[in-house]
């Protein structure tokens, strides 16, 4: 039995699955199995699947098991067609938007920003895994943080310092992928998947409940796609 990282309420445990376990698996690619078990537990109130496993992780440690040279191997799409898709997606979604301030919140190779910027946004990358980078300064009208969620041992932490880098009226527009249907034994499904740092998982419950206690509403597009906000901005009209 755990606590559950959001509500904490009760999270009894849900299923333990290889370490080695990823994304790719869904494509019918699979990697050796490490001997490692990694336990999830899932909340008996607002359905949040996590694990404690990496909680004691230092920055390093992600850096050498997690997001190292073969991470290429579990997020092929991470180099380069999820950042040309989502950079499409943002111009177009703040089209109405003049002078934006925008931020890419775990922006990894910044790839995304590059894009934005041949848009012709003013856009920033941060990525809290990255050794050298420095944290942004001032607030920013959009931030953006696409498959960001779900890498955390921290949700409430990590929700809280994006949020915090929103000015009044800022939006942000995240991606993690909701399971709200799930079950009794779930530990199969594609995006349970340590190897890829997949380590905290949400439904829309656990989300609302997360962003309500923060004083934002959400919406949510699809499963997989939210927006966050306190008020609309006139562009988001």
């Amino acid at each position: 039995m755990s606590t559950c990282k959001v509500c904490n309420e009760p999270a009894p445990l849900y299923g333990v699955t290889d370490f080695n376990k990823s994304c790719e698996e869904r494509r019918g690619r699979y990697l050796p199995l490490t001997g490692v078990p990694v336990y999830y537990n899932r909340c008996d109130a607002c359905g949040l699947i996590f694990t404690t496993a990496f909680d004691h992780w230092s920055k390093a440690d992600y850096l050498q098991h997690i997001y190292n040279d073969d991470y290429v191997l579990v997020d092929p799409d991470y180099i380069d067609s999820r950042p040309t898709g989502n950079a499409a997606f943002i111009l177009d979604f703040i089209k109405k938007g003049q002078g934006l301030r925008c931020l890419d919140y775990g922006g990894g190779n910044g790839t995304l920003t590059s894009l934005l910027g041949e848009g012709g946004v003013d856009g920033h990358s941060w990525d809290p895994m990255d050794e050298e980078g420095v944290p942004p300064s001032g607030s920013f009208d959009f931030i953006s943080a696409f498959e960001v969620l779900e890498h955390t041992p921290e949700p409430l932490a990590t929700v809280r310092e994006a949020l915090g880098l929103l000015n009044g009226r800022g939006v942000l527009l995240f991606s993690t992928l909701t399971i709200d249907h799930v079950s009794p034994r779930g530990m199969d499904n594609w995006y349970i998947a340590p190897r890829n740092g997949h380590i905290t998982l949400y439904t829309r419950r656990s989300l609302q409940a997360m962003f309500a206690g923060l004083g934002y509403r959400i919406h949510h597009f699809n499963d997989n796609l939210h927006m966050a906000l306190k008020e609309d901005p006139d562009w988001l009209s």
